[in-house]
């Protein structure tokens, strides 16, 4: 790992000083926000934020970028862009339109569209109890599952939080109907989901696998999905569907979370070369904290812990390569990962997940150069399928330049490379990503 990023620290500085043009000063700027009405109880409201990542990844063995292999890529990306409006236009009315798109690299066709990713409208009865619907990221099971992506410690989200992502779903979205509110201290979200079609999918398979689970298209049930959480200090909005991954000291919380996902016949496989269904049957449970040490000075410990029980069927095993970096394989060099920067997250087992922060004082003597927060972040995975549990890490730093409206994220990742042997899937090394995330946001 030294001699890793000393080789290539150079890249890191040019890719640093190319996005340092970005960062915004201490500014506080006032929202995009035009009100309906004199009380000012009524309005529409703009926001987008876009994510910058210049990488640095060691590729999984056999990989090939437009047919030549590549042992080691540098890339630019757009990890991810965002354009949302917000409407309330009545006391009880909430409506919720967003673009944006995915993982734009050097690798993706031109013209590359941007996608509708929700709409949906809420009627609000009271505190305690709204409805809504449309195609949302309104779900259940983990805090993570629906996540604010512009507000997270992490540099990225916790996959294994995500269990359908773009295989039943687009981009975690799904057409919806849900209900919630809070009793009290109880925050709670109840969802009812028609799933996309998994033939759209890039990775499904039409046929069924002897002891293997993959999803099927045969019966395309409904999906029934929960979240309940006990908010002991602090309580957090609930107008959209996002989790903010850190308040920067700003709130007191301290939050624990219990959640389901159920769709049954969701899967396939076969036994003895019947077919057999599987029902998806997930739950998690979760710990959130994120409290101010001194508020005087700005500080702040965060921390999450997630315990997630997944059932998909026999030997389930899902692959995820985030905004990948290469475009081929060789099958005669490759491992079980597959090409880039792919490896297990998810699967049928048991997974515990781990995310640990501090939030430093703001620097400088006039205390206008941000603050910093460095993080951890550890997944450690037993999936039936895997001879050897899963273990990957993180380890980041924040720079806050102005809170999350702009912020440098430097993360290096460390990921299990698996082969499949006569014992059945085994480590046989490790690879590193290194990425440098800038983050520029308009609340």
């Amino acid at each position: 790992m030294r001699d890793f990023i000393l080789k290539y620290n150079l890249v890191l500085c040019v890719l640093i000083i190319s996005f340092s043009g970005f960062a915004q000063n201490q500014e506080k700027n006032s929202p995009l926000i035009y009100h309906l009405n004199t009380e000012k109880t009524h309005w529409a409201k703009l926001s987008t934020f876009v994510q910058f990542w210049g990488r640095i990844t060691e590729n999984n063995p056999g990989t090939l970028v437009n047919d030549k292999p590549e042992d080691l890529t540098k890339d630019l990306s757009i990890r991810r862009f965002r354009l949302a409006f917000q409407l309330k236009p009545s006391d009880k009315l909430f409506a919720f339109i967003q673009l944006g798109v995915n993982n734009l690299n050097y690798l993706s066709p031109r013209g590359t569209s941007i996608d509708l990713l929700d709409v949906y409208a809420e009627y609000n009865f009271s505190r305690e109890f709204s409805v809504g619907g449309g195609k949302s990221a309104w779900d259940g099971l983990s805090r993570y599952t629906s996540p604010n992506s512009s507000k997270q410690m992490t540099y990225d989200l916790p996959f294994v939080a995500l269990p359908t992502l773009n295989e039943t779903d687009d981009l975690t979205r799904k057409l919806s109907i849900y209900v919630k509110g809070k009793i009290n201290k109880f925050d709670y979200r109840f969802v009812v989901a028609k799933p996309f079609t998994a033939q759209n999918s890039r990775s499904f398979d039409p046929n069924p696998t002897e002891g293997i689970a993959r999803i099927t298209d045969n019966k395309p049930n409904l999906k029934y999905a929960g979240y309940l959480k006990y908010e002991f200090f602090d309580q957090e909005s609930n107008r959209t569907f996002s989790h903010v991954g850190s308040y920067l000291s700003s709130k007191k919380v301290f939050n624990l979370g219990v959640g389901f996902n159920l769709q049954q016949d969701a899967l396939w496989s076969l036994d003895q070369g019947n077919v057999s269904y599987h029902n998806m049957l997930l739950f998690a449970t979760d710990l959130f904290i994120d409290i101010p040490i001194k508020v005087s000075k700005k500080t702040s410990f965060t921390g999450y812990i997630a315990y997630f029980n997944y059932h998909f069927g026999p030997n389930y095993l899902r692959q995820i390569g985030a905004n990948n970096p290469a475009n081929g394989i060789d099958p005669n060099l490759s491992s079980f990962n597959g090409r880039g920067n792919t490896f297990p997250r998810l699967g049928t087992g048991d997974t515990f997940l781990t995310q640990l922060g501090y939030l430093f004082a703001p620097m400088g003597k006039s205390k206008n150069h941000g603050q910093l927060q460095p993080y951890i972040m550890f997944q450690n995975s037993d999936f039936e399928r895997l001879e050897d549990p899963l273990f990957y890490y993180d380890l980041g730093i924040n720079w806050y330049l102005n809170g999350h409206l702009s912020k440098f994220s430097f993360n290096a990742q460390n990921r299990p490379i698996y082969l499949d042997t006569t014992n059945g899937l085994e480590v046989d090394k490790r690879k590193w990503m290194l990425v440098l995330q800038y983050q520029f946001k308009l609340q």
